[in-house]
């Protein structure tokens, strides 16, 4: 999926807007996309549950005389059917809930900031810009130095440029308007100094993975 949705040209297009965006500021602005946060097996478990409990209530509505001991072998099948059927995304998004997405999410997207190194640049000027696809959710993390500065305001327009390309089926283009929002704000408060500056720190390409 992630190679569907990220080709050459859209990797391309992903890795020029880092450029254009670093190119006035001191910023290092990192995108990252996985293909999903977390593995959700609270979702499994409810649709078990959720199916084993409905199965109960249709079979003795139905059948009011239906013998005790055949139940359990009703419950445990209904299970088995809706563990399986809650791993298909658009279910397993339900069952898991929208606070354990926006958990989950923000988790891995914390992680990736430390993975790719974006706690370690010469000024604190490290900008993470993460999409996760499964969950059909957006990030964007700013380091101590650009945060203290910018507050949530600009990365929530970033989180909503990005998380607008994923709703309509463009995330290359998401990634793409999020950096520049980024850039901008950067360019504002950390612009590049006649002398050159920190060179760039970190590599300008999307990093891509299943988790």
């Amino acid at each position: 999926m992630i190679e569907r949705a990220f080709g050459a040209e859209a990797r391309r297009r992903i890795e020029d807007a880092v450029r254009a965006a670093e190119a006035g500021n001191t910023g290092q602005i990192v995108p990252v996309v996985v293909l999903k946060s977390a593995g959700y097996p609270e979702a499994r478990y409810r649709g078990a549950l959720l199916a084993a409990a409905l199965a109960t209530l249709v079979v003795l509505a139905l059948d009011p005389s239906f013998r005790a001991v055949n139940l359990p072998l009703v419950q445990l099948g209904a299970g088995l059917l809706g563990g399986l059927v809650a791993l298909l995304g658009p279910i397993e998004r339900i069952l898991a809930g929208r606070a354990e997405l926006d958990l989950a999410t923000r988790e891995r997207a914390l992680r990736a900031f430390y993975e790719h190194g974006l706690s370690h640049t010469a000024e604190g000027t490290g900008v993470l810009v993460f999409a996760s696809l499964f969950e059909r959710r957006a990030v964007v993390l700013g380091d101590h130095g650009i945060h203290e500065r910018t507050g949530e305001a600009v990365w929530r327009r970033a989180v909503g440029a990005l998380t607008s390309g994923l709703e309509r089926g463009d995330p290359a283009s998401g990634f793409c308007e999020a950096i520049a929002v980024c850039g901008e704000e950067l360019t504002r408060h950390f612009p590049r100094p006649s002398g050159g500056g920190p060179g760039n720190e970190l590599p300008d390409g999307l990093r891509a993975s299943d988790r």
